[in-house]
């Protein structure tokens, strides 16, 4: 493989990444990569990495970056490997730069292929891609590389690549994801449901129908000084310190990027906003990216039928295939009908091995993947059984 890197975005042939990115997530494509690259901390630096055929056709690519800190709580390696390495490797990890591989927000990670790559081009390009990721961490004398929240088969391709540097293969977290494409309308979805969820579902609605607020499709671009006050409420309300000016200076440069992939949910009363839902197109999907409320109105299940019910009631199923919920708040969306997803978090040594304990690995992962089956199990629509889940 032909592995060639670019250093800014700017300089990435974006429509050849894009091309790739079709099979993927929306945060693996180019655009999104634009957003990250404006967001980069002091220090860091980012190198998109691409892989070509003999014959120059593009294969596959890989974002990379390096910080002197972790960019945020939930990319902390030192914190994964806690009882995993002896206590000397833990403080080097901890002390010292990190790389991050195949994306460093929004918690999902991709490798992105070709969409026709065959398993042999695909450990082909793997192989290419993380030894020049591996060698931009050395560079950065990083002391692991990280890639975080991969999808199962991205995950098994890397560690088998970094094989030889004794890769750590973690289950990490669970994404949820709302099979919206099953139904034409909420007739459907009340019956898809189980007997006893359908009163609740049913009142839902029904309460956020007789409020009289309104519900209006638009663009990103069209309200970010609107939706501002309302996501940095929602932030505030979970002990963010995030201004009104910080989330507008967030969507602003989101809607620089993405504006003609994003589909905003505005709810209003009367004139006025009380709540949003921030989504982006990409191929047959929908990704509900953020939310925001105005506590000063009362609930009227507005979450509920801005992210599930007015959606379904529109008919969205009919040309989406699924919407991407993200991370946490299980049991609220696993009773209304999303999926879990795992996901899993690879890291790897950059001076030398990080030396984790396999025994310990092994019961770690099982241990975190039968404690989720134990907790949201019951919430599943279908049930659920991790054993699929293991490594």
């Amino acid at each position: 493989m032909d592995v060639r890197t670019y250093n800014t975005v700017g300089a990435l042939p974006g429509a050849d990444w894009d091309s790739l990115a079709s099979g993927s997530t929306i945060y693996s494509t180019a655009g999104f990569q634009g957003v990250r690259e404006e967001e980069l901390p002091q220090g860091a630096q980012a190198r998109h990495i691409m892989a070509h055929d003999a014959d120059g056709t593009v294969a596959a690519g890989l974002e990379a970056y390096t910080f002197t800190r972790p960019p945020h709580a939930l990319y902390t390696p030192a914190d994964l490997l806690a009882g995993l390495v002896d206590e000397e490797r833990h403080a080097a990890v901890a002390s010292r730069p990190l790389a991050i591989g195949a994306g460093w927000s929004e918690f999902r990670g991709q490798v992105v292929h070709r969409p026709d790559a065959g398993p042999e081009q695909r450990t082909a390009a793997v192989e290419a891609l993380t030894t020049e990721a591996l060698n931009f961490a050395k560079q950065a004398e990083a002391s692991v590389l990280a890639y975080y929240y991969l999808p199962r088969e991205d995950a098994l391709d890397i560690a088998r690549a970094h094989e030889h540097a004794g890769a750590v293969l973690l289950f990490h977290d669970v994404e949820t994801v709302l099979p919206i494409g099953l139904w034409d309308d909420l007739d459907d979805y009340y019956a898809w449901l189980p007997a006893k969820r359908r009163p609740r579902a049913r009142r839902e609605v029904r309460t956020f129908r007789e409020s009289g607020r309104t519900v209006r499709e638009v663009a990103l671009p069209e309200v970010v000084d609107r939706i501002a006050p309302l996501n940095s409420a929602l932030m505030r309300k979970h002990g963010h310190d995030y201004g009104v000016a910080r989330a507008a200076e967030v969507y602003g440069r989101q809607g620089r990027y993405l504006g003609d992939r994003s589909t905003l949910l505005l709810a209003e009363e009367g004139d006025s906003p009380v709540g949003f839902a921030l989504r982006y197109r990409h191929q047959d999907m929908l990704y509900a990216r953020v939310a925001g409320f105005d506590y000063g109105y009362a609930n009227k299940a507005d979450y509920f039928n801005l992210v599930f019910y007015h959606p379904i009631a529109q008919g969205t199923g009919r040309t989406t295939r699924a919407i991407h919920l993200g991370l946490g708040t299980f049991e609220a969306k696993l009773s209304r009908g999303a999926q879990p997803v795992p996901l899993y978090t690879v890291l790897v040594g950059v001076d030398q091995p990080l030396g984790a304990d396999p025994d310990a690995v092994r019961e770690r992962n099982r241990e975190e993947t039968e404690a989720f089956g134990a907790a949201y199990a019951r919430h599943v629509v279908g049930g659920l059984d991790t054993e699929d889940w293991q490594l």
